[in-house]
């Protein structure tokens, strides 16, 4: 079985709250066989032909079973594209799980090592920025959720300590034990952690699984995380940067996501937690379906996975591309049991959703 043609689709789709993601497809074809479904995640090329020359000078004849070779051969690229080198490894890294899973009649979880757990614990986004922009469109955000069936949320700080109290007091005044808060997410926002404590003193009565990436700086998320009960989740997308994380203690978790060069790569960020004794989430929440499926796969197959996780598509999205989505009930989601990633793609809504195409 040899690779013989990478096409690739640009595509957008809408969130719930007007946002439009767009998301780079790709099809991996084979000379005999099924065809790989993988995604750039939240992402928009404007060199998608370019994209597709460049896959398909790097595949094109190589065996699609070497998922680890692939890969490190693509995270050494540059592809100089307005889509990262890391979401265009991963985007090919998801379709080959796709593939070899259909060419063995298995979930990507199997390739991945198996489940250790039958579903994921992920949240839906509410952001800062929208309440400061309309505090009760903020709170309709959440009363869907409820209406939907779920209740778990994380909280991106707006930067104004006063608004986020009020903000979450009121919630918990109207939803009660309906809703509950995974995380508060600084988004890297501080310079110096003096202020970092301060704001997460204001606010952590809230009861979050977690604080998010207090700051850029590996030395001021140390000197907060000494100073906090609670864990503290830094994003991790190289082994390079979770060593030094880990060595400088400025975390006591690991969010990781396929987006960082793809299954394959992530699974060592894993590993690299589970040595410096280290917990692990998955985390993002801009995939869509292919994206999504992916995440969920890695997910029920880490063993050191245990903070609630990110990836909410099936709900922060109101457009799929695919024929099904991601099952998601109660703030779980699940794996399919369809071969691969278990995604067909639905031709109609694809057309609908392509903006470009090479």
């Amino acid at each position: 079985m040899k690779i013989t043609r990478i096409e690739t689709f640009q595509i957008e789709t809408p969130r719930y709250y007007g946002h439009v993601s767009g998301h780079v497809i790709v099809k991996v074809h084979v000379d005999a066989g099924p065809v790989g479904l993988g995604e750039a995640s939240d992402s928009r090329a404007a060199d998608l032909g370019a994209i597709a020359r460049r896959y398909n000078e790097l595949l094109v004849g190589r065996d699609p079973t070497r998922i680890t070779e692939i890969n490190e051969m693509l995270r050494a690229q540059s592809f100089g594209s307005t889509v990262s080198d890391a979401h265009l490894a991963s985007a090919i890294d998801l379709a080959l799980y796709d593939l070899n899973g259909k060419v063995q009649g298995v979930p990507a979880y199997q390739l991945l090592g198996g489940k250790v757990r039958d579903r994921v614990y992920c949240c839906y986004p509410i952001f800062g920025w929208q309440v400061k922009e309309d505090f009760e469109t903020a709170a309709g955000y959440l009363q869907r959720l409820v209406d939907l069936g779920h209740h778990l949320f994380r909280y991106y700080v707006s930067g104004e300590s006063e608004l986020d109290d009020r903000f979450l007091s009121e919630m918990k005044v109207r939803f009660g034990a309906a809703i509950r808060l995974k995380s508060l997410d600084f988004s890297g926002r501080f310079q110096d952690w003096e202020t970092a404590l301060r704001y997460a003193d204001a606010i952590r009565h809230h009861d979050p699984f977690h604080f998010e990436q207090p700051s850029r700086d590996l030395r001021v998320c140390a000197q907060f995380t000494r100073r906090v009960n609670l864990p503290v989740t830094l994003h991790i997308g190289s082994l390079e940067q979770g060593y030094e994380a880990a060595e400088r203690g400025a975390c006591t978790a690991f969010n990781v996501a396929c987006v960082a060069g793809g299954p394959t790569h992530i699974r060592r960020l894993f590993a690299l937690a589970e040595s410096a004794g280290l917990r692990c989430l998955i985390g993002t929440d801009q995939e869509s379906t292919l994206g999504t499926a992916a995440q969920i796969s890695v997910a029920v197959s880490m063993p050191n996975l245990s903070l609630p996780c990110d990836p909410m598509g099936p709900v922060l999205y109101t457009r799929s591309p695919a024929v099904k989505r991601v099952r998601a009930e109660g703030s779980y989601l699940y794996p399919s049991e369809e071969p691969g990633l278990g995604v067909e793609l639905d031709e109609e809504k694809m057309a609908q959703l392509t903006v470009a195409s090479a």
